[in-house]
């Protein structure tokens, strides 16, 4: 059982006051998951795995094209956009590693038991989707990769875990993590090659989330349990599909570490995008969105 502190917080609404005309939500693994979806004559099911700090506003513009290949579903992981952040729980600790995977796995069986599954995972986003490729091999029909974040910040236990999960950190965490929208601007023109990209509609979508109640718990909860991947360690094991594509300027997650991550997998193709940064179905769409085309029509 668990439960967190939503005494300090700056937010005053909930995640449903500021949910689009075109949000949805659904109830999975005891959380309203929100979550956006754009229909298909295609049988196939693709899942959209946003990364760290970000949620589903990233994928938006990029819904119509990817429909062409199946049915898509994008949506906010725990802690993030407009998923309702649950205050307490029994069982697994719905900011946890192993309950995104969960997660994933009861969206899969919920809108397309049957049906081959696409996946696409950003950043943080891809260690979750290949967690899953890995134990559902015969159900995925590809898997695409973007700038995945599981080789440059390797997981598992740290040395100061006993700290990170004390009641001490329960009270002070919230409060350390209340600074992000500072932080999270910096690693956002990070993100960008050209920043001239980053528009007005970009920093409003980022930062929509921050004025839910009790955002800072959350996010303080999903950062000391929700990147415990060892994914790394198996990709070797990994015969699906793949598609790693990454940006030539990514100064979030080197460039290098994703050709890395291309070598270790079997079955893996390599895209690098020149004059991008760490978001290319962002900073150049119509190139991601070619690549990825090329990439699905022939399977």
């Amino acid at each position: 059982m668990g439960n967190l502190n939503y005494k300090a917080t700056k937010g005053t609404k909930s995640e449903k006051d500021l949910a689009h005309s075109f949000s949805r939500f659904i109830s999975l693994a005891d959380v309203d998951i929100h979550y956006e979806f754009e229909d298909s004559k295609q049988e196939n099911l693709i899942v959209l795995l946003h990364g760290f700090g970000a949620n589903t506003y990233s994928f938006r513009k990029l819904l119509p094209e990817l429909s062409k290949f199946g049915k898509v579903i994008s949506y906010d992981r725990p802690a993030f956009g407009l998923t309702v952040r649950p205050k307490s729980w029994t069982g697994d600790n719905p900011y946890s590693y192993h309950y995104q995977v969960r997660l994933l796995d009861e969206l899969v069986k919920s809108f397309a038991p049957k049906a081959n599954v696409i996946l696409i995972g950003h950043s943080a986003g891809a260690a979750v989707a290949t967690e899953w490729a890995l134990a559902n091999q015969s159900r995925v029909k590809a898997l695409i990769l973007e700038a995945p974040a599981f080789r440059t910040f390797k997981s598992g236990p740290k040395p100061a875990s006993k700290l990170l999960q004390s009641n001490l950190m329960n009270s002070v965490g919230p409060r350390l993590v209340a600074g992000f929208k500072k932080a999270g601007t910096k690693i956002l023109y990070r993100s960008w090659f050209n920043d001239a990209g980053i528009t007005q509609e970009v920093f409003d979508a980022y930062y929509l989330p921050l004025e839910i109640k009790g955002w800072e718990a959350a996010f303080w909860e999903f950062s000391r349990n929700g990147v415990q991947s060892t994914i790394n360690d198996h990709l070797g094991e990994l015969k699906v599909p793949t598609l790693v594509i990454t940006g030539d300027h990514d100064q979030v997650i080197p460039t290098k570490d994703s050709i890395a991550i291309s070598k270790n997998i079997s079955m893996a193709k390599l895209k690098v995008i020149a004059a991008c940064g760490h978001i290319p179905h962002e900073e150049k769409p119509r190139e991601f969105m070619e690549t990825v085309s090329d990439f699905l029509s022939q399977l």
